[in-house]
């Protein structure tokens, strides 16, 4: 007879031995996309969902066969719901874990108490929206790629003083903190019934879930500096901006109190 450990504070806690976890903390991810499923199951393997915690999938999109490429569910979850859909998965991954699916739009969910909210949607005016709506009491961390996945970014907003998601898209616009020295390549792909999207492997879909996991143990460690993080996939480019801590925009309408 052997015994084995199997307690969900020593699996998510063997690897990072050093650091805290996100056991107890209270994590929403709003959208379950191609960044969305493989930061869930990333947040759970760090102790997401244990010791009173709770994590909470919002999406209501349907996975679809052109999804399956680049998406962390398979043929399995065909036509069901995304949030859903990987909630099931991940319970299966972690039986212990406290992991819900809201397949509702986030406009109409009603998400309680929240520690940190995650958008990983990647549309802008749905960031703003939740800059506006969750700024400035709640915690936020926005995850997104640029262009034909050229470079993932993560922006961190904990400080009143820091930049929101709205204030990063502002600078933006006037040539502040640019992702790349010259103009991002504007490259779509798709036809018939599937319609536009922009084209990249599933590997930066990783490699931005991965980003958005380090920036969240950071911040369950008090560790939020830098606030902006950006990981430069595509080497013909040149990065324009290293990781900082840009300041809020005094007239954003998204996250001032």
């Amino acid at each position: 007879m052997s015994v084995v450990r199997i307690d969900d504070r020593y699996m998510a806690q063997r690897n990072v031995p050093d650091i805290l976890t996100l056991a107890s903390k209270n994590l929403v991810i709003v959208g379950c996309g191609t960044i969305g499923g493989y930061l869930a199951e990333m947040l759970v393997r760090a102790g997401a969902g244990t010791a009173g915690g709770r994590l909470t999938i919002v999406d209501f999109d349907t996975l679809y066969p052109q999804n399956i490429g680049r998406h962390r569910l398979g043929f399995p979850n065909l036509f069901s719901n995304k949030a859903s859909g990987m909630a099931e998965e991940l319970q299966r991954l972690a039986p212990g874990a406290d992991i819900s699916a809201r397949p509702v739009d986030v406009k109409a969910a009603n998400l309680g108490t929240v520690d940190l909210l995650i958008d990983t949607t990647g549309e802008e005016s749905l960031g703003h929206w939740l800059c506006k709506r969750y700024l400035p009491t709640t915690p936020m961390l926005s995850v997104w790629i640029e262009g034909p996945g050229t470079a993932v970014r993560a922006l961190l907003r904990t400080k009143e003083t820091g930049a929101c998601y709205r204030c990063l898209c502002e600078a933006n616009r006037k040539g502040q903190f640019l992702t790349v020295v010259g103009e991002l390549r504007t490259l779509m792909a798709g036809q018939g019934c599937e319609g536009l999207y922009v084209p990249f492997p599933a590997s930066v879909s990783v490699q931005a879930a991965s980003l958005g996991g380090e920036m969240v143990l950071a911040w369950a460690n008090n560790r939020v500096s830098p606030s902006l993080r950006t990981k430069l996939i595509d080497t013909n480019y040149q990065l324009a901006t290293p990781d900082c801590d840009p300041p809020r925009v005094e007239e954003c309408v998204a996250c001032t109190s």
